[in-house]
């Protein structure tokens, strides 16, 4: 004689309906995360309580994409890495890769390029629109002098250029901490020059009252950017950034 249990069938079909109901919320509540940035115009800035940007509009939307909720803390680039890497931060972003964050850090797949630019002040006469940098640091030579070049704290420019700035001779790096630091110095002749985002350097060039001049890199002309997390972020937040990523570019936006 066989017996049947409703009531207990009942019940195993009730807690199955709740943990499916649940689930979703669970997961939302797992995917918090601690978000390092710094003022970085146009790509992301805080204006009267407000976040503007391309940069901020990207991260938000592909943060929402995933189910996840965002933590803004306000911390400069380099410090930022740090904290990454102790994993007192979950999550940066405008980020290239290099062997030595992967050491530390996970990525996601590229979500958009970046160009870099070298910057310097205007000579009459000079219209070109893009240099090689090699070529640049060795006629700008002056007796044995190094060329000063300018370049964000904590920064990868990405192998070709971040190769010429290590390994060619006669230049001198001055690693800074903002865009302001960048363009007063090159105005008090204590930079040579200085590389920077093509977006950044367009915006400077009309807020600048000094004459400034933007060439391209020809050495390197885009740079792919990703998201990088903290090892201790799950491997499927990873990939959840992955797929909102793909479902944005298959948009077109």
């Amino acid at each position: 004689m066989s017996y049947r249990f409703p009531s207990f069938r009942l019940l195993l079909l009730g807690f199955a309906f709740l943990c499916a109901c649940a689930a979703p919320g669970l997961a939302e509540a797992a995917c918090e995360l601690r978000v390092g940035w710094d003022e970085w115009p146009p790509y992301i800035t805080y204006k009267e309580g407000h976040f503007h940007g391309v940069e901020y509009d990207l991260l938000t939307s592909t943060a929402d994409t995933a189910g996840c909720k965002l933590d803004f803390q306000q911390i400069p680039w380099a410090r930022a890495l740090k904290m990454l890497g102790a994993g007192e931060l979950d999550l940066l972003y405008g980020a290239g890769y290099s062997a030595e964050r992967a050491a530390f850090a996970k990525f996601s797949i590229p979500y958009r390029q970046e160009q870099f630019v070298l910057v310097t002040r205007s000579k009459a006469g000079d219209e070109a629109e893009s240099v090689s940098l090699n070529d640049w640091i060795q006629s700008e030579k002056a007796g044995d002098h190094p060329r000063a070049i300018g370049v964000f704290r904590g920064d990868v420019y990405g192998d070709q250029i971040d190769h010429i700035l290590k390994n060619t001779k006669n230049v001198s790096l001055v690693e800074l901490n903002d865009n302001e630091q960048m363009v007063g110095m090159l105005e008090a002749g204590r930079l040579d020059g200085y590389i920077i985002e093509d977006a950044v350097a367009k915006m400077q060039l009309q807020e600048s009252a000094s004459p400034l001049h933007r060439y391209v890199i020809k050495e390197q002309t885009a740079d792919p950017l990703y998201y990088m997390f903290s090892l201790r972020v799950d491997d499927g937040v990873v990939q959840r950034f992955n797929i909102a990523i793909r479902r944005r570019q298959s948009q077109g936006r």
